[in-house]
């Protein structure tokens, strides 16, 4: 990242954090348990650790005598698309738009694009009316706002009309309207009030269990919708702020963040994979470089253990100067991505893990060189290096660059947005605003871990420029987003 110096050796504060424990917490049975959730068979790409779940026995049909009954069991998966999902990020507002959606459906129908990762959470806001009791009392504590998506049935119906594979993505933990709304399903400080991170956002506990069912209950809603994944994102715990002063209700003595935030993931998965829908999960990027979880939860053979896909953030201007010997890793796409997803492929081999990845990619500008064609292009080839046909691209504004997504090698360099405006405009995701190119990195990324700046030690790591879900242009060509 232009202007950050070298991370330390530790890419979060540990100085100021809470010492992590040795347990997780558990739950009384039938509190916990998996009920009538039975795992799915995975016949095609796609993974989970191998370990058989739990489930109850299967409801058995009417049957004439002499029969022998045909058990019924979960849906199957929905079939991956064929050479694997290569993705483009939607906020709530752009899917939610008829205009800004068709532009995105169209880009996808002339390219190599197959699948939309689409908001269904995005730091707390729900963007559509889910049949889930906490998202309603939320929404109604609303002052009026409007849904982003006033219609997500019409919205997969059309995915499924053009054969585009629907993602839905959920921001787990980081939730100030829920953290906010109740108390004491967020993490507190040490005075027993709502924690908040640099930003005043609030965190839901990770130890609470009642948070693990709003995340999963919205996930199953999603399914119900016609979406075939689910995406979690900031499945973690936080990674600035006052670190020091964080308090989990309802953490055992003994336990331990990595431990908790696997155990979440195990349950999300069977409950996710009995619906029939496909799992997976956004980290760092620099998880692969570190044996530990860092404090945040977010321990790489504990994670791909518990997910059909991993989703590695990678995005090379998130990278240190100096990471990896080299000088602007923002400079050189393709070694920083060969390097990064890598060491992600060497971690997975020593764990017995079918998981497989799935990379973020950045098709967004933030400081030098400016992103188009060539440096997106750059990123792909590096994953087709190492034997991945698959990635997501990362956009706040939903703003793609379509010739390096396009089969023709002399196609014209263009760039599809969400929205339609003069050429020396640059484009919001709904539309509306122009933003000019920030005179340096610090300039465009928030003290967030989610735009790849970390705590108090200010290193950074490879995690996401936000999303921007309003008609505020974010700065940085798609890189961040209000706060």
């Amino acid at each position: 990242m232009q202007g950050i110096p070298q991370r330390p050796s530790s890419w979060f504060h540990s100085a100021s954090r809470l010492r992590e424990m040795t347990q997780i917490v558990t739950w009384p049975v039938g509190t916990c348990a998996l009920g009538l959730s039975v795992l799915a068979l995975v016949s095609t790409s796609g993974c989970k650790s191998k370990t058989p779940a739990l489930g109850a026995t299967p409801r058995l049909g009417p049957r004439t005598a002499g029969q022998r009954p045909t058990p019924t069991g979960p849906p199957q998966l929905e079939p991956l698309p064929a050479g694997g999902v290569k993705g483009i990020y939607l906020t709530g507002w752009t899917a939610g738009g008829s205009k800004s959606f068709r532009k995105l459906v169209e880009l996808v129908d002339r390219t190599t694009i197959n699948a939309m990762v689409i908001d269904v959470k995005d730091d707390g806001d729900v963007t559509y009316q889910a049949d889930v009791p906490l998202a309603k009392e939320i929404a109604g504590k609303m002052d009026g706002r409007m849904k982003q998506i006033s219609n997500i049935d019409k919205v997969t119906t059309t995915l499924k009309e053009h054969n585009i594979f629907p993602i839905a993505r959920i921001t787990c933990f980081r939730d100030k309207p829920l953290g906010n709304a109740h108390p004491e399903l967020a993490v507190h400080d040490t005075s027993g009030g709502v924690w908040h991170d640099r930003k005043r956002n609030a965190w839901l506990n990770p130890y609470k269990k009642e948070n693990w069912d709003y995340n999963v209950d919205l996930a199953l809603d999603a399914l119900k919708h016609g979406f075939k994944e689910i995406q979690f994102d900031y499945v973690r715990f936080p990674t600035d702020g006052r670190m020091g002063e964080m308090t989990f209700p309802d953490q055992p003595a003994g336990a331990i963040h990595e431990d908790q935030i696997a155990a979440f993931l195990k349950y999300a998965h069977d409950k996710i994979h009995a619906a029939g829908g496909w799992f997976s999960a956004d980290v760092f990027g620099l998880t692969s470089m570190v044996t530990n979880d860092e404090g945040i939860g977010q321990k790489f053979v504990k994670v791909v253990q518990n997910v059909d896909y991993l989703c590695p953030m990678v995005y090379p201007s998130h990278y240190a100067h100096g990471e990896y010997h080299i000088p602007n890793p923002n400079a050189e796409p393709y070694k920083i991505i060969h390097l990064s997803v890598g060491d992600a492929q060497k971690r997975m081999k020593t764990v017995k893990t079918e998981c497989k990845l799935r990379p973020w990619i950045q098709d967004f500008s933030l400081g030098s060189p400016r992103y188009g064609a060539p440096q997106v292009k750059a990123e792909v080839k590096a994953l087709e290096d190492l034997g991945i046909h698959e990635y997501l691209l990362w956009n706040a504004r939903n703003r793609f660059t379509e010739a390096a997504l396009t089969a023709d090698p002399n196609a014209p360099v263009r760039t599809a947005a969400a929205s339609e405006k003069p050429p020396s405009t640059t484009v919001a995701a709904d539309g509306k605003g122009a933003v000019t190119t920030p005179t340096s990195a610090a300039q465009s990324v928030a003290a967030d871990a989610k735009t790849g700046t970390m705590p108090a030690s200010g290193a950074p790591a490879a995690g996401r420029p936000a999303a921007s879900t309003t008609s505020a242009a974010p700065v940085g060509d798609g890189a961040a987003k209000k706060q």
